[in-house]
């Protein structure tokens, strides 16, 4: 799998084959769905104290999402387009990097790491097989 710059990335080993099985028993999809939300939920809040302020605007722009194979934080939007830029860092417009989504993710892996593979060990013991 290819990450953008700056993203991480958690892969399960057998992920593919989980969500196979998954299929199988009513529910499963929505609960690996629901197991992602909690994630991204998780780590967005960490985030959302820890955004660069200077009008609030950008803190305001965060959304969460989790589907059947990924969490997701996003910042940003059109009328907030600078999003990227104060995360990553612009060399050529001397913005330095403010990574306050990757730190936030990576600071609380401690937190929701443990609390997804529990959810995960719960939906593979569930499945058929």
């Amino acid at each position: 799998m290819a990450a953008g710059r700056g993203t991480t990335v958690v892969q399960v080993e057998g992920g593919r084959e989980l969500r196979r099985r998954l299929r199988r028993i009513e529910g499963g999809l929505d609960d690996l769905r629901d197991a992602h939300r909690w994630v991204a939920d998780y780590v967005g809040t960490m985030a959302r104290a820890q955004a660069p302020r200077r009008t609030g605007a950008l803190a305001a722009t965060e959304r969460d999402s989790g589907t059947r194979t990924m969490s997701t934080v996003r910042y940003g939007r059109a009328s907030v387009p600078y999003a990227g830029p104060i995360h990553y860092g612009w060399p050529a417009r001397h913005i330095a990097p403010t990574p306050w989504v990757i730190t936030a993710a990576q600071a609380s892996e401690g937190v929701w790491r443990p609390h997804f593979e529990t959810l995960l060990a719960e939906l593979v013991e569930r499945t058929p097989g």
